[in-house]
């Protein structure tokens, strides 16, 4: 994984911790940067679990601003998929049967 990937990962996760404390369950970095396939066109998938009830908009809302500085900071798009642990764990859609193949948790 390359430095600068490393990090924006590691930026991106010290914020979510200090944001969401106990409630955050993992984060795992999915798509093409995970499989080592990425180009320079690439984005950056990531998914974030946490540990109860999720409303997908209020939380693309609560880390927006902070994502975007790191979007533009690093000069890469950040897409964020947000979810609960409960259907992270028991939900075998093909994304998420990926994820959980190939994802690399950060």
């Amino acid at each position: 994984m390359p430095e600068t990937l490393q990090e924006l990962l590691s930026k991106l996760k010290n914020y979510l911790s200090e944001l969401y404390g106990e409630r955050l369950d993992r984060t795992i970095l999915f798509g093409s940067q995970a499989r080592g396939e990425a180009t320079e066109d690439s984005d950056i998938d990531v998914l974030i679990v946490l540990k109860d009830m999720v409303d997908v908009g209020d939380e693309i809302q609560k880390t927006g601003h902070f994502v975007s500085d790191l979007c533009l900071e690093y000069d890469q798009v950040i897409g964020r998929l947000f979810m609960d642990a409960d259907k992270f764990q028991n939900t075998n859609s093909p994304l998420l049967l990926n994820i959980r193949k190939e994802g690399i948790p950060f």
